[in-house]
This record gives structure tokens, sequence and C-alpha cells, in this order.
């Protein structure tokens, strides 16, 4: 804990040098040090992967950043230490209650970090993505040793940013930062309602980040993209709500930028595109003036996004097709994005492909609605959530901007049941709705406090002890909490939940570290580079007759897909 709070001190420093360095550059007056530090985080992101287009995020990286923000820091000294000090006016304005209930929180999220991680993709894909970018930054054709590491996530890029792997291996706690940070936001909005300054909804909706703790608790020990998804997104809605009827350019501004921030960390967020899009439908006449700021760094965003894409699978729109700006000889082969493309649609409904493709759409429906456990709860409240809110809607008093989220959320599932309709995709609007509809009905301090307590209380317990999911999943690697030990208190748990056991491999120029006491097809682990299951190798070998190899025999040149006609001979 104590080694996790001495890296966030860094990382704070550096959001708060780059969120002044914003507010400069697009006159962003007044700004909040929360959204100082979000957007701060999100030009570091930019950079970190321009770095990584070139060089590998490792010390020449830190020496870099570490001398920008001395620079800026010289620049904007002014800037900055406001920006401490209304952090230390914000937690003094709080309650006594909501100090207690924010420091409370706080050390408990610093726990968590400082635990094993719970998420399983942690396992397959995050662990292996950022020590790429730690060890060569984005690499040709990566995706050809495993397709998940086709996604690199600008969450992933920034945590390899702040992970500090050249002088520690367990630091891997950005989302907790962001959780902590987000969750100080939501306590001073709250604090005007419990000091009767303000019952605006869009207040008591940030409620919903501290009562939902005990989920977001399963996310934040690992850099889970779900997490910046999840807590931007709220404080766009927060925005929605607050400012639909005088929205400033100011606040467009921060909207665009923040939106920007999502759709980079997951671009199947589609609904985020619509946000500052519909901000500035409804309000053009407003807005019209200096948009071309917010358009190059839109422009810059995507371009960084397409150029990433083309890097690592030969298609600046992976996983579609459709445009192939040049051709190379890492290219991932048709048939394999196929079948990611393929496997992703008939994962949500926990059938085959081909059982997929032989249902009509009802029968698609009625298997998502009705799959066994978790899936299936969620499924069914998603459906029950979309009715009940339609009414909410109607009866309130902020009609347009809740009818304008709730249109964000029957886009965001239309594009959902197209591609791939897990729950968790859809979880930001399952927590909102249930939020808003709850806040809409009871606005009563008691009861709130009452459920304060209970919210932050309730993340004690799969935190310190022990709780099966095995009622929820059937899923083995997810049954079981990960729990805090007192060693945690000052070195932080590895960044795996396991301890691997390796064997090497050789298949042509290729020697990989081949995991073989997990039972799972797409676990890699925290090992040495590349690693990857020999099943998985030998899948790919047997149904798609293509196997990976380096391109030049250097890690860092990347790898191609060498297609084979005889596999018994190979």
């Amino acid at each position: 804990m104590l080694l996790i709070l001495l890296s966030w001190i860094y990382i704070f420093l550096s959001a708060s040098i780059w969120g002044a360095v914003t507010n400069k550059i697009f006159k962003i007056e007044n700004s909040h040090p929360v959204i100082s530090q979000l957007l701060g985080l999100f030009f570091i992101c930019l950079f970190t992967s321009v770095f990584a287009f070139f060089q590998p995020i490792n010390s020449s990286f830190h020496l870099v950043l570490l001398m920008l923000n001395i620079l800026f820091g010289f620049w904007l000294k002014g800037e900055i230490s406001s920006s401490f000090q209304q952090f230390i006016k914000i937690f003094k304005s709080l309650s006594k209650f909501l100090k207690i209930g924010f420091l409370g929180l706080a050390l408990l999220i610093v726990a968590q970090a400082a635990s094993a991680p719970f998420v399983i993709d942690n396992e397959s894909y995050y662990l292996q993505t950022i020590k790429w970018l730690n060890e060569y930054g984005f690499v040709p054709g990566l995706a050809n040793l495993h397709l998940f590491l086709a996604q690199n996530s600008g969450w992933h890029v920034l945590q390899s940013a702040f992970n500090f792997s050249f002088l520690y291996e367990n630091f891997n706690d950005l989302s907790a930062y962001l959780f902590c940070l987000v969750s100080l936001f939501a306590f001073e909005k709250l604090n005007l309602f419990f000091q009767q300054k303000s019952t605006h909804l869009a207040n008591l909706f940030l409620a919903i980040i501290p009562l939902g703790s005990v989920l977001f608790f399963q996310f934040i020990s690992a850099p889970s993209p779900d997490v910046p998804v999840f807590l931007i997104s709220f404080v766009l809605f927060y925005f929605i709500l607050k400012k639909w009827n005088n929205f400033s350019k100011q606040d467009f501004t921060v909207i665009a930028l923040l939106s920007f921030f999502v759709l980079y960390v997951k671009v199947s967020t589609v609904f985020i595109a619509f946000i500052p899009l519909g901000v500035l439908v409804f309000n053009f006449q407003k807005l019209k003036k200096g948009l071309l700021p917010i358009i190059v760094v839109g422009l810059i965003t995507l371009g960084i996004l397409l150029v990433k894409n083309q890097i690592l699978t030969g298609y600046p729109l992976f996983p579609l097709q459709q445009l192939q700006l040049l051709e190379t000889d890492y290219s991932l082969t048709q048939d394999y994005q196929e079948f990611f493309f393929n496997m992703n649609k008939a994962y949500a409904y926990h059938i085959s492909f081909q059982e997929y493709t032989s249902l009509s759409i009802w029968e698609r429906f009625k298997t998502w609605l009705f799959l066994p456990k978790l899936h299936g709860y969620f499924n069914q409240l998603i459906v029950l959530l979309l009715i009940i809110f339609s009414f909410f809607i109607l009866k309130s008093k902020l009609k347009k901007p809740l009818f304008f989220i709730y249109s964000l959320a029957v886009l965001q599932l239309g594009v959902l049941f197209l591609t791939s309709p897990q729950y968790r995709f859809f979880l930001v609007f399952i927590l909102a709705f249930s939020g808003l509809g709850f806040f809409i009905c009871f606005q009563q301090k008691k009861i709130l406090k009452l459920l304060l307590i209970l919210g932050i209380s309730a993340s004690c317990f799969p935190l310190f002890f022990s709780v099966q999911f095995n009622q929820f999943t059937n899923n083995e690697l997810i049954q079981q909490s990960s729990n805090f030990e007192w060693k945690n208190i000052v070195f932080p748990h590895q960044n795996s939940k396991y301890k691997y056991v390796y064997k090497e491999e050789n298949l042509g120029n290729l020697n990989y570290q081949n995991p073989v006491n997990i039972d799972f097809f797409w676990i890699t682990g925290d090992g040495k580079l590349p690693a990857i299951k020999k099943e998985q190798i030998e899948f790919f070998k047997k149904n798609f007759h293509i196997i990976p190899q380096l391109r030049t025999g250097k890690l860092e040149d990347g790898f191609y897909a060498k297609p084979i006609e005889n596999v018994d001979n190979e």
C-alpha cells in the first residue's frame, strides 16, 4: 500500500501539470481539479502512444516525461499550485460524515489495489500488452502471436507509462487511482446535497460511484479499461444532466476531450462518440465558434488509433477488413480476423458460431435473455430497466437530458447485438439507470447516508474475506475473490493472480514461454516475452494452417502468420 501511494504521488503531480497545460491551451478557466487531472491523463496517454510508435516505454520515456513535467511545471507553477489548493479546499468543505466516508473508501481502494487482481483478462492479455509496450513499444503484427494483443487499449498504454517497470515490477494500479480521484468528485457533489446547497439530480446521481464500490473493487486491482469507461461516462452523464440547458464552450470542450479519452480507451463504447455530437447539435449556435481545436484533437486521437491498429494488425479499422491502407507481410489473415469477430459474436450467447448463424433474430434474443447464472440475470435486468426507465423519463422534470442518455443506451445495445452483446459492455447503463431511477424516487438524507455506509462497508467483505462466486459463473478462474494480505501494507501483490510455471517451446524461428500449470486457452500470464499457450498455437496450426513466426528474428520487428501446407510434417 505504501509503495502504491508513493507511485500515486508522481501520477498526481504529472496529471496536475499536464492538466494545467491542457487548460491553458484550450482556455478552460476555473477548471475543477479532478477534471484537470482527467484531461492531463488523456494527453499523457496520447503522448505515450506517439512515443511507443518509435521507442519502448521504459526509463528513456520516463526521463523525457520528467523533463517535460519540470518544464511545464515552471511555466504554469501558479496554476498548478492553485489546483493543489483546490483539492485541499474540496476536502475541507466536506461534512464530517463525508470526510470519514471518503477517507475510509480511499483506504479500502489502496488496499484493493495492493491485493491480487481478480479480472481474468488481466491474465490473458492485460499483463502481456503492457509488458510489450514497456520492452518494445508497439510491435508490428503482434496480433499474429496472440489475437487479444491487437486490442491494446489506450488505458494499457497509459498504465505502461505509470508502472515504472524499470524500477519495480508490481505497480499496476492506475484503475484504483482513477477510482479514488473520481470518488472525491462524487463526494464533493454529494456534500452540496447534504448541506442543502443543491438538490439537483446530477449531484445525487454521482452517489452511484461510492454506492457501487463493491462492484468496482473487482476491477480496480487490474488495469481494466472498463474502469475509466464507467467512471468517465458517469462524469459525462453528470455534465449532461447539470448543464443541458446552459452548455458553455468550456463545458463542451471538457465533454469532447473526455469523450475522446473514453473512445481511445475502448473503441467499442460507440455511444460515447454521440455525446459531444449530440451536445453540439442541440447547442450549435452557441458552440459553433472555436471548434477547430476540438476537431484537431479528435483527428489526432483518431489518427493515433488508426496507426496503432495498422502496426499491430495491418488493418487500421481492426477488426473490420474494409480498409487496408498498406499491404504488409504481417497483416492478419482474413480467416484469422473472421474467427476473432465471429467468436466474439457467438461467445455472448454461449454457443458456437454455427449455432449462432442457424438462429433467427428472435431465437438469438431468447437465448441471450435466458443465459445461465450472472449473464442471464444481467441481460434480463437490461431489458427490465429499459422498460421501467422510460416511465421515469415521462415523469421527470429533466426529460430532455434523461431521454438523451436513454437514446445512448438504446444505440449502444443495438450496436452490441450486431457485434457482441455481453452484459459488461452495457454495465455502465445498468448502473446509471438504477442510480437515476432510485434517486428520482428517494432523496432522503438519512436513507442516502445509510446506503453510503452499507455500500462502502460491503467492499470490505470480498477484500478481506474469501467469497465464492460459483453461483454466478461457471468460469473456475473467477469463482473466488482475491483477498488482501497483511504483507501488502507495504508491498503490493505481484501483478498476476497466479504463480506460473513456464516451459520454453520452439516452433520454427519462434522461441516462446508456454504456461503449463493453468488450463485456459487464452492464458499468457506475466511470463518473459513472448508468452502464449502451446494449445493455442496448435489450434490455429491445425484449423487455419498458420503459425506465428518472427519477421526478422528480432522480437521488436514483430510477427507474421506463416502458412503451412502439411500440418503433420511442420
